[in-house]
């Protein structure tokens, strides 16, 4: 089966470019409220807004003409795959393409968020649950809108300020081969890494056994996925560099 072609994407990109400068307007924070609340809380509630908004994406325009435009953005939910809640993919556009839809939450340095020491690092990832044998290389597209926290005269709102599109079978590939890389393992459908205590036996290539190995917490963030055109659209928006917590 061929891959989808860069081509492609970028047809589909332009379908989705009336998106860009979307404010959502089913979630607003007054903007005097906004010190309570960290980047990531924010990132959370913005992103599960995005989620739902999405498919019925035309009830979010404010006027007549951009329910026209975004009416024909043509994303449908997907019959779920996998498990009832966090089903792949999201969603069916009607060119025939599966879209995976994952929020970037970038933050507004000039809005007074309660800020952490250091930045946390963004938790949207793509989980062990979606493995090459669920995704079709000619179809399957991992859809990125980043969004920002805007004020509006005193209030806040998200606004989609960019789209980005990707093979989700690069992106698995890359995911899957930095586990191997790093000495990592699937086990059970589990993905493992080589405990910090045991990575002296890894690096002196001794045989490892069960006990060398435990859950890899961070498999599948998108910060940690080395497909070049991922990571160029998260560093553009702030998202790779620097100091990052782990969530």
């Amino acid at each position: 089966m061929t891959n989808i072609t860069p081509a492609e994407i970028e047809n589909l990109r332009k379908e989705f470019e009336p998106l860009i400068g979307l404010k959502v307007d089913w979630l607003s924070f007054p903007e005097k409220a906004l010190p309570g609340f960290e980047p990531s809380q924010v990132a959370v509630i913005v992103n599960t807004i995005l989620d739902a908004a999405l498919p019925q994406i035309e009830l979010l325009a404010t006027n007549p003409e951009n329910a026209a435009i975004l009416g024909n953005i043509g994303l449908s939910k997907s019959p779920n795959l996998i498990g009832d809640r966090e089903s792949y993919p999201d969603y069916i556009h009607k060119s025939g393409h599966r879209i995976e839809l994952k929020g970037l939450f970038v933050d507004n340095t000039s809005l007074k968020l309660k800020r952490p020491p250091t930045r946390r690092e963004p938790s949207a990832r793509l989980k062990e649950n979606v493995t090459v044998n669920e995704v079709n290389p000619s179809t399957d597209i991992l859809m990125l809108a980043a969004a920002q926290l805007q004020e509006f005269s005193g209030i806040c709102s998200p606004v989609i300020i960019d789209i980005g599109l990707f093979s989700m079978t690069e992106c698995i590939s890359a995911r899957d081969n930095r586990l191997a890389s790093t000495g990592g393992r699937w086990h059970n459908g589990i993905p493992q890494v080589v405990k910090k205590s045991s990575l002296g036996k890894y690096r002196n290539k001794e045989t490892l056994t069960d006990n060398d190995f435990e859950k890899d917490t961070n498999f599948g963030k998108l910060k940690r996925i080395p497909y070049a055109p991922l990571q160029s659209f998260m560093r553009k928006h702030g998202a790779v560099g620097g100091s990052d917590d782990e969530e």
